[in-house]
């Protein structure tokens, strides 16, 4: 509850009175009383007072002690200051509460009790609230033997009567006058500004002309203009306040849309600028994402078509520097939000990866996993929390560490709390001397390090498919293949919807055959052999009856390069390979995915791999035969001139005769040397994660149930 709503101030009273013809026109006032009215009139006459005389009526007591007054006018008087005292009718022990001051000194208002010259709102209430500090004592005298007067508090109408200085005020803890107006309310920036009677002044001589030309000074005339306004519960102009909050509120609506419209567009990873242009109200289609959805929305808000339309206001936060500074504004709140969130759990991991951003600059990606913990609902919940990317200077380990270092300071978290550390197997990273993961055990010896399961399942393909040159031959054909339908629409067209444009149902695509993800290449695989008719019945129409000489040529040479018993068992060989991994892998980059799932799919992929590796005949070769009798393809390797190493004078042995590959060789120098080494790169790779799993194998809620008490202990 304000102040001003407990006890108005005099003039809030004087002017709820309505008018003083209530007064006048009242049956108990005589000819006598109207005398006395009028020379009421004269002390509160705002119009033919000064400063001082407006201030008069904070206190009756000059009328009570007046001369002129007798019995029967103080009747008159008490309905006066019915109206006007503001103590009259309010309890004392209620606005008790609703002071901020210490009520324990003998005088709370003292201006020694305030250290600072601007005091906060609330004090302003409570002092005036309170009322000045006037006390009547036996005032101290100074050097010069002089002291200040009771008297001074007061002064001398036109008419005669005495009428208060309710601003002057004397301080007991500093022996100085001051004025209590001018402290609350005196404009500080005011050119003239003078802070003698904020502070006070302690020098008696002339103390009357020092009092008088403070109160008719232009410095304070203002301080009570603000301070008649301060207690009819107003800022300095009511209307400019309600302008300035009206203006407030509005840039605040805009602000709001202009945020709302960035979080939709970057939540889809949508570029927000365009062209770089002066923002206009006329449409501009090169504006980009942002402005176009603004506009969008300005058709349907009436908010933002006013900020659109407004050719006065240059101010639109539409700029390209708004738009950053507010995503970094957000950014910076999430990141708060989710640093949050780990402090909040036991413990964490860190998984962290350098690439090169579009200026060529390396940059550290740095992610946080962590588990929350739902006590309410009992439930647990796996996150991944990105933090952001940071330049990486030098690539060595000691500058990734303190890299990773400085960004957990200065993000608020604990390093101590790692408990896990996920990278890539480069050597940098994890090797076991002096690489990242053993230099961050150093640091916390608990944080275990695990290879990233999905890169290490891509290099596990990686190796395999070295392991022979037709491998690598047999790969690039396959995308050679896709580049030849792809680079032309015709082409496409007729691998897509066959010979007869009109069908509407789209067959399956070729994919292109990914140059990193190699779990991915079984898209590529897969489609081609799907297609794989449909493929040469296209090769073999573009060879006979296209009239590019080009055209003519790719299409034959594409077409014996596949048109052959060993890239149809090649084909087939790598089909169930890529498939079995490939739906790991998907399966391995969930957030949920924990490790001992992880072990079991891959013990899964190992079985299917080894079974696939022992019944070559029966589904790899039939496979095979099979696709090939669709087309025609003779069930037998291509017949070559056999080559033979070149035989060196200083030999005594015959020349080393090279073997080609044949059906009855083909097991042997490609089927098993893939197969195997997919299956020893699956066992050696991923023997880390087995050993944290043994680790932690306690913990699984079906081994403590079968455990006693003392082998958990």
């Amino acid at each position: 509850m304000e102040f001003t709503k407990i006890i108005p101030s005099w003039q809030s009273e004087f002017e709820s009175m309505n008018s003083v013809d209530n007064l006048m026109n009242n049956d108990n006032v005589d000819g006598k009383d109207e005398v006395v009215l009028e020379q009421i009139l004269d002390c509160v006459d705002p119009v033919a007072s000064t400063s001082t005389e407006l201030e008069s009526l904070n206190s009756g007591d000059n009328l009570n002690n007046n001369d002129n007054v007798d019995g029967k006018d103080k009747v008159v008087v008490e309905q006066i200051l019915d109206y006007v005292d503001p103590v009259a009718s309010t309890s004392i022990e209620c606005i008790k509460d609703e002071l901020d001051l210490n009520l324990n000194n003998e005088y709370p208002t003292d201006r020694g009790h305030f250290s600072d010259d601007r005091v906060p709102d609330k004090i302003k209430r409570s002092i005036l609230l309170y009322g000045p500090c006037k006390p009547n004592i036996e005032f101290p005298q100074n050097e010069k033997h002089r002291k200040f007067s009771s008297d001074y508090y007061f002064t001398m109408s036109k008419s005669g009567n005495k009428i208060p200085r309710t601003w002057l005020c004397y301080s007991i803890i500093l022996n100085k006058i001051y004025c209590e107006t001018c402290w609350l309310f005196a404009d500080r920036s005011y050119k003239h500004y003078n802070a003698t009677w904020i502070y006070g002044i302690d020098d008696w001589q002339h103390a009357s002309q020092k009092i008088y030309t403070h109160d008719t000074s232009v410095q304070h005339i203002e301080a009570i203009k603000i301070r008649c306004l301060w207690t009819k519960n107003q800022v300095i102009e009511k209307e400019l306040e309600n302008q300035i909050s009206e203006e407030a509120a509005y840039w605040r609506s805009v602000l709001e849309r202009i945020i709302r419209i960035i979080l939709h567009l970057t939540a889809g990873n949508n570029a927000l600028r365009g062209n770089e242009k002066k923002f206009s109200k006329d449409n501009s289609f090169n504006e980009g994402n942002f402005l176009q959805t603004v506009r969008l929305m300005a058709n349907y808000d009436h908010i933002l078509s006013k900020l659109i339309s407004c050719e006065e206001s240059k101010v639109k936060y539409l700029s390209h520097t708004i738009t950053d500074e507010l995503i970094i504004i957000l950014s910076n709140d999430l990141l708060k939000t989710i640093c949050a969130e780990i402090n909040g759990c036991q413990c964490f991991s860190i998984i962290t990866d350098s690439t090169q951003d579009i200026t060529k600059l390396d940059q550290l990606s740095i992610i946080i996993r962590y588990v929350v913990v739902n006590y309410e609902s009992k439930t647990l919940e796996v996150k991944e929390s990105f933090v952001g990317f940071y330049n990486l200077k030098s690539h060595g380990a000691v500058d990734y560490v303190n890299l990773t270092q400085d960004v957990l300071i200065k993000l608020g978290l604990n390093i101590n709390k790692c408990r896990g550390q996920g990278y890539d197997g480069a050597s940098v990273m994890s090797g076991a001397h002096s690489g990242v993961q053993t230099r961050i055990k150093h640091i916390v010896p608990s944080a275990k390090y695990v290879h990233c399961c999905s890169h290490n399942l891509n290099l596990v393909i990686s190796d395999a498919a070295k392991c022979h040159n037709k491998i690598k031959n047999f790969f690039e054909t396959v995308q050679n293949v896709f580049n030849f339908f792809a680079s032309s629409a015709p082409r496409w067209a007729l691998l897509a919807l066959g010979q007869h444009f009109g069908d509407t149902v789209q067959k399956k695509v070729l994919k292109k055959v990914c140059p990193t993800r190699w779990e991915a290449r079984h898209d590529a695989v897969f489609s081609l052999k799907e297609r794989f008719i449909d493929v040469l019945k296209a090769l073999t129409c573009m060879a006979l009856t296209s009239k590019k000489t080009t055209e003519r040529t790719l299409a034959s040479g594409l077409k014996s390069k596949i048109e052959n018993f060993e890239f149809v068992l090649i084909l087939c060989t790598w089909e169930p390979i890529l498939r079995s991994l490939r739906v790991i892998s998907k399966k391995l980059q969930n957030v949920d995915m924990n490790l001992e799932e992880a072990s079991k799919m891959l013990n899964n992929a190992v079985n299917f791999i080894q079974e696939t590796r022992n019944s070559y005949d029966d589904n790899v070769l039939d496979n095979a035969k099979s696709l090939c009798s669709r087309w025609g393809i003779p069930n037998k390797f291509v017949e070559k001139r056999e080559s033979y190493a070149k035989k060196h004078f200083y030999d005594n042995l015959n020349g080393d005769r090279r073997l080609n590959t044949t059906e009855e060789n083909f097991k042997v120098k490609i089927f098993f040397p893939v197969l195997d080494t997919v299956l020893s790169q699956l066992i050696s790779r991923f023997q880390g994660m087995h050993d944290v799993i043994e680790d932690f194998n306690f913990l699984n809620p079906i081994i403590l149930s079968t455990q006693t008490e003392e082998n958990i202990m």
